[in-house]
């Protein structure tokens, strides 16, 4: 019994590798966008410094940019696309890729923590939390940031003219109805709504 267990797991996630490259295989065949979301709310595009190629060490140029934020702060998804890898590396820390449409890959780096239940092969929108906003890897003593790197199969290239401000999620509006002040809708009031 424990063997046909262990076996149909196995499969299982065997199947899900393999519909993960089929979908993967897909987004290639799509162009890549020419604008993608801010990964972090209230941090506006103006605020980035740009630090794309900056020198880091004596043999290594910046392949990225970093944003500054407080630690804890979410990062999000900067487009649609699958969880391409959820882990850790020394100079990155705790990472999350995101495989996009052109296949291009969205790497977020630093992360003090990963978004619960988050993995790999999972579909993700702009409005997905992928993790939070830390000091992991080899930006240990240096203030929170989320580094923020986008690949193509040319290789890395400035994410920061792509970058467009993240936009608040819109409000439900709800529709006015002129009456007279103490008056109660019928129909609300029968669903216990004011």
């Amino acid at each position: 019994m424990m063997l046909i267990l262990s076996v149909s797991g196995g499969a299982e996630a065997m199947a899900g590798k393999l519909l993960l490259y089929v979908r993967v295989a897909q987004l290639y065949t799509k162009e890549p966008p020419d604008q993608i979301a801010m990964p972090l709310e209230n941090v506006p595009k103006k605020q980035v410094a740009n630090t794309w190629h900056a020198l880091r060490g004596r043999d290594r140029l910046h392949e990225g940019q970093d944003i500054f934020a407080p630690r804890g702060t979410p990062i999000y998804s900067a487009t649609e696309g699958y969880v391409y890898s959820v882990g850790e590396n020394s100079l990155g820390g705790q990472i999350v890729s995101v495989i996009g449409d052109g296949g291009r890959i969205y790497y977020y780096a630093h992360l003090d923590s990963y978004a619960r239940e988050l993995a790999e092969g999972d579909h993700v929108t702009t409005r997905t939390i992928l993790g939070y906003v830390g000091t992991t890897g080899n930006a240990t003593g240096t203030p929170p940031h989320l580094h923020f790197g986008v690949y193509t199969s040319a290789g890395a290239i400035n994410p920061l003219p792509l970058l467009t401000d993240r936009s608040e999620p819109k409000a439900e509006k709800r529709k006015m109805v002129n009456r007279k002040p103490g008056t109660v809708n019928r129909k609300r009031a029968q669903n216990g709504e004011p």
